[in-house]
Parts: structure tokens; C-alpha cells; sequence
């Protein structure tokens, strides 16, 4: 029996620290700095055979961030034997993890469980992006599952349980045909939807709603494969949102500790625009859902 995925990240004084351990996927780092580091998840083997039971562990120190990017999506394959993918994370006081899940494959004549923990301490936020597809070419798919469970030190912030069984996902009112979900999830903080598209503008249905306490939750939903011009740029727009306090406190260290121009070229002002940039220096950009 293979053990779970570990990850973990704590800030250090000129490099974070990660460690992990090898399970179902290993870990391959990115990109890094002293606070946190962009890591990738890479499946050691074929995934979701019959019966695999794929667990992540993940534990962000405060004060660290932790950006996690699937390699490739997953399919869970045919198989007698239900599998099963779990994501259990710890989100410290002051940290940051964010997450852009691949999508998610369920074929024919299995039966599969995703499902996330999320325990968020003091000022700790989440990200999360989900990308469900119900079958692959010319396949309907079979039974899924998928369950969230996220809590801060207060209590539940979202407790959902979704039953895309084939025998339920066809009552009235639930899936009907369609075959893909995408959901941005934030957790610890609100933030404002992106864009403002009309029902049904970019699929047969997009929902934006925010959670109680903190937090909020956009979902698509579309009959063929990720077409919407939603999501993703969401998720992109809530990850920059999510960090710029870390971006802040190194510009600011690095403003102080280099009145002059630095060993990266910079001046003062410069460097502390290089640093809020971020070492991918994505740019934000508005983009509207296709009618």
C-alpha cells in the first residue's frame, strides 16, 4: 500500500524550506524564495487505477506561501474497485496556499471520491480550483463523489457534499447532461467576482456566491469540455489578490537592506516594483466571458 503525499514549506532566512515525502505523487520545486515557493505535483505512476487511494498531505508554516500546479490532469480509470483522491491541508496563521487543480477525469463503470480538508489558522487563506469532467471521449462517466470540508478557528466556513452518481445527477434540477465543472474556491478572505457575466453567457450556468463568514465561490458548469473564459482567469486574478502582503514585506526588506542599486540591478523603487511583480511577472488582465 503506497502512503500519502507530504508537503510541507516554513519560511527561512534566505530560502524556504520544503520538505516532502513520496507517495501516489512527489513533489518537484519551481520556483522559491524566502518566504514560499511555487511546487509541482507529479503522478509516480499510472492514476486513478481501481482501488488507488491517493492522499496529499500539505502543512503551510505562517507566515509561508505555497502555490501548488498539477503536471497533468488525472483519470479514474474502469475498475471493479472504487479509488479515491483526498487533499488534507493546514494553512498557518499568515500563510497562503493556492492551488490550480488539472482537470479531473471520471470514466465509465468506476465509482470515485474527491474530497478536501482545509483547517485555516489567525489570518490564513486558501485558494482552490476543482476542474470535474464526467467521462472521456464518446463516455458518460460514472459515479463521483466530491466533498469540502474547510474550517477556520471560529468553525465551518464551507461544509458541501456533491452526489454526481450517475443515478443522481440526472433528477430534475441536478446535472442533467451536462459533463464539467469548474469551481475557484477562496477561503479567508472575499473576494470580488471577476467580471460580471450574464447567465448563461459563458456556459449553461455560472454561479457566484460569497460564504457567510470569508470566503467565496465561483462555479461553472458546461456540457463539453472547459470552454469558459471564467475560471481561470478568476483563479489567476484571486491568486495576486491572496499574496500581496508577503509582496509587500520583501520589498520592503529589500528596500531597506539595499538604499542603493542591488546585486539584481536595481534601484530602490525598481527593485520594490520587481518584487511586487513576482517572480512570474504575470500580468492582470480583464477578460470578459464570450457571449
Amino acid at each position: 500500500m503506497t502512503g500519502p503525499t507530504r508537503l510541507s514549506i516554513t519560511p527561512g532566512a534566505s530560502r524556504s524550506r520544503v520538505h516532502h515525502t513520496t507517495g501516489h505523487l512527489t513533489v518537484r520545486t519551481i520556483d522559491q524564495n524566502a518566504d514560499g515557493a511555487q511546487v509541482g505535483l507529479i503522478a509516480t505512476r499510472a492514476l486513478l487505477l481501481s482501488g488507488d487511494d491517493v492522499r496529499i498531505e500539505v502543512d503551510v508554516a505562517p507566515g509561508a506561501w505555497l502555490d501548488i500546479v498539477e503536471a497533468t490532469g488525472t483519470v479514474a480509470y474502469e475498475g471493479d474497485a472504487p479509488s479515491s483522491w483526498t487533499i488534507d491541508a493546514d494553512v498557518g496563521d499568515g500563510a497562503v496556499l493556492t492551488w490550480a487543480g488539472m482537470p479531473f477525469v471520471v470514466s465509465d463503470e468506476i465509482a470515485t471520491h474527491r474530497s478536501t480538508h482545509i483547517r485555516l489558522h489567525g489570518t490564513g487563506k486558501a485558494l482552490m480550483q476543482e476542474k470535474l469532467v464526467l467521462g472521456r471521449a464518446g463516455q458518460t462517466g460514472g459515479d463521483l463523489t466530491t466533498s469540502l470540508d474547510a474550517r477556520d478557528d471560529t468553525g465551518p466556513l464551507q461544509v458541501e457534499h456533491l452526489d454526481l452518481a450517475r443515478q443522481a445527477r440526472h433528477m430534475p434540477g441536478v446535472f442533467g447532461n451536462l459533463r464539467s465543472m469548474d469551481t475557484v474556491t477562496a477561503l479567508g478572505w472575499t473576494p470580488e467576482p471577476f467580471g460580471e457575466p450574464d447567465a448563461g453567457s459563458t456556459g449553461p450556468g455560472e454561479t457566484y456566491f460569497p460564504l457567510d463568514r470569508s470566503g467565496a465561490v465561483l462555479r461553472w458548469m458546461g456540457i463539453g469540455r472547459f470552454r469558459d473564459e471564467l475560471c481561470d482567469p478568476t483563479f489567476a486574478a484571486w491568486r495576486e489578490e491572496a499574496r500581496p502582503d508577503h509582496r509587500r514585506q520583501r520589498a520592503a526588506q529589500r528596500h531597506e537592506a539595499e538604499p542603493g542599486r542591488g546585486e539584481d540591478g536595481y534601484g530602490p523603487a525598481e527593485a520594490i516594483t520587481a518584487s511586487v511583480a513576482g517572480p512570474d511577472r504575470r500580468a492582470r488582465r480583464s477578460v470578459a466571458p464570450s457571449a
